[in-house]
């Protein structure tokens, strides 16, 4: 298996935060593993630019030195999260949410989804949070089967609205750390 070097971002790293997303959306359009992201609404420049300022994104390098993963475990939920049945009750200070987890095309198949997951899984916990949540597609079932074997636990699913997408019906995770 390939190795993946995951590290938090600092502000200098935005502009290659925006080129990955940018990239990613791109790459991915028209596939079968089309994310449906749209350029400067989901993930929105700003959003990213918060996220990276703040150390809250993470970026997987491959051993090419390229970024090929990156993901946002910040605390901000998406409208609706307050309505889930979660299974671990914690202050939302020591609740991290996990956005926009993503692998450019070229590096499918090597685990650095996986790898970029755990990285980001002991920080936060080293960080001091008690949980992570997320949530994902209904129909996206390789996320689903990534998320179970990190040990994810789906909590059933609920409408939630983002911006972009308006109120959508998604599958809920979590993560007791």
């Amino acid at each position: 298996m390939a190795t993946l070097t995951v590290r938090k971002t600092t502000a200098q790293d935005y502009p290659a935060v925006l080129d990955f997303y940018t990239r990613m959306i791109d790459e991915m359009a028209g596939t079968d593993f089309d994310v449906l992201w749209k350029h400067d609404e989901h993930p929105s420049h700003a959003f990213l630019k918060e996220s990276t300022e703040a150390g809250y994104t993470y970026l997987g390098f491959a051993e090419d030195g390229h970024i090929a993963s990156a993901l946002v475990v910040d605390r901000a939920p998406a409208e609706g999260y307050e309505k889930v049945d979660w299974q671990v009750d914690a202050p939302m200070e020591e609740v991290g949410i996990v956005h926009v987890v993503a692998t450019l095309p070229a590096y499918h198949g090597n685990g650095f989804a996986r790898q970029l997951m755990e990285a980001a899984i002991a920080a936060s916990r080293a960080d001091g949070l008690k949980v992570l949540r997320l949530d994902t597609f209904v129909d996206n079932v390789r996320s689903h089967g990534l998320y179970e074997k990190l040990g994810f636990t789906m909590v059933g699913t609920y409408p939630i609205f983002y911006d972009d997408l308006g109120t959508v019906q998604l599958d809920m995770f979590e993560l007791a750390l």
